[in-house]
């Protein structure tokens, strides 16, 4: 009769840290590029730089989703493709680095940077497929896709600085394009992936809380806004809120084309809540006497934004009750627009008022969504919510 040696404590460990402590390092990067980003837009609040910037968000979101995608479907364990992993992260705050406006022609360096960001996700996707042959067809898919994008983003130095955006634009539809033939949900963790965007949206929130808390100690305490402070916190509070009480819960649609849909209506939630972080800072300066129009417009633009995402990814559960939500958040962007004509027209109004105005509309809108009763039939997605971790 034989027994089995003792196995000691660190005989069961791993050999790498978790994938879910892996994820959240690499979320670690996009923290500080939105930081970078924010930045960028508090020099120059210029319309024009901040589609610039909003273009490089895009490009730094869409590489967090392509890599999200694929450790979702498989997890990182060996050295090499955690190594990429951790290149990737180096290049994105790069790039976020490079598109900064003190940058000369920002689109010479973004572009190719960009290239390399793409490059990396060539071989994460083979290493992928050699461990699991069942993703054979959908890495080489996006392998050869990922090429593509890269080649087209590193001839960026050759495009004319005006109309560099629709090769871009070409290169990030290779990148994003539903693939023929195969299923997007293959292998799809759907838990997972409703987990890693709630992750991302709590990261950007916290950038607007560090944007604000970094503005508040440029000033001495006694030149702080005590009024604006509790009123840019109730607005970050308030998107939470809703955030964590329309979209965790429900879960992930189940139409392959109402989760990229679901997945692309995420894109301008996020960009503008970073947007609306520099508006909501504007509150914090004492060196702001008198209103302007653009510093409404970067606080109620970006709120109309969020609505509207905020209905569409009810509206892509396909679901009565997140229609009856869509609609509330639909009603709130109106409110808003109809907000931002009437401060935009009216003399007098500073910048407290203008976030009141938000807090009030924000405020409504929750409370409207909380007395909608959930069906019997879709409250199950609500209970799976506590195993979120």
């Amino acid at each position: 009769m034989t027994t089995d040696a003792p196995t000691s404590p660190l005989s069961r460990l791993r050999p790498g840290p978790n994938q879910s402590w892996l994820e959240l390092f690499y979320d670690l990067t996009f923290v500080a590029s939105l930081v970078v980003l924010s930045n960028s837009y508090s020099n120059d609040k210029s319309l024009t730089h901040g589609l610039w910037l909003a273009i490089v968000g895009a490009l730094i979101w869409v590489a967090w989703v392509e890599t999200t995608l694929l450790t979702n479907r498989h997890t990182l364990q060996r050295f090499w493709p955690r190594a990429l992993y951790v290149l990737q992260m180096l290049l994105v705050l790069l790039l976020a680095i490079a598109a900064d406006d003190t940058v000369g022609n920002n689109t010479e360096y973004v572009g190719p940077i960009f290239a390399l960001v793409t490059a990396t996700l060539i071989p994460l996707y083979l290493l992928a497929a050699r461990d699991r042959p069942e993703l054979m067809q959908f890495a080489r898919h996006h392998a050869v896709r990922s090429g593509i994008a890269g080649l087209i983003f590193v001839f960026s130095p050759f495009y004319s600085d005006v109309w560099y955006w629709i090769p871009w634009l070409v290169g990030i539809g290779f990148l994003v394009a539903p693939d023929r033939g195969m299923k997007f949900d293959q292998a799809l963790d759907r838990h997972h992936l409703v987990h890693r965007f709630g992750e991302f949206t709590i990261i950007v929130l916290g950038e607007a809380f560090l944007k604000i808390a970094l503005i508040a100690t440029k000033e001495p305490l006694d030149r702080v806004d005590l009024i604006g402070l509790p009123l840019t916190f109730a607005a970050i509070y308030a998107i939470w809120w809703l955030y964590f009480t329309d979209v965790t819960p429900a879960g992930l649609p189940e139409d392959p084309w109402r989760i990229r849909a679901w997945i692309a209506a995420h894109l301008p939630l996020q960009l503008s809540i970073t947007s609306l972080a520099v508006g909501m800072s504007l509150i914090l300066n004492p060196s702001i006497d008198a209103v302007e129009p653009a510093y409404i417009r970067m606080i109620l633009t970006p709120l109309i934004v969020i609505s509207v995402a905020l209905a569409v990814i009810n509206l892509s559960q396909g679901t009565p009750i997140g229609r009856r939500r869509a609609g509330i958040h639909g009603l709130a962007a109106t409110a808003f627009a109809a907000a931002f004509v009437v401060l935009q027209l009216t003399d007098g109004f500073d910048e407290e008022t203008t976030a009141v105005v938000a807090i009030v509309v924000l405020s409504a809108t929750a409370l409207s969504i909380r007395r909608i009763d959930v069906p019997a039939d879709e409250s199950i997605a609500a209970e799976r919510l506590p195993e979120l971790d």
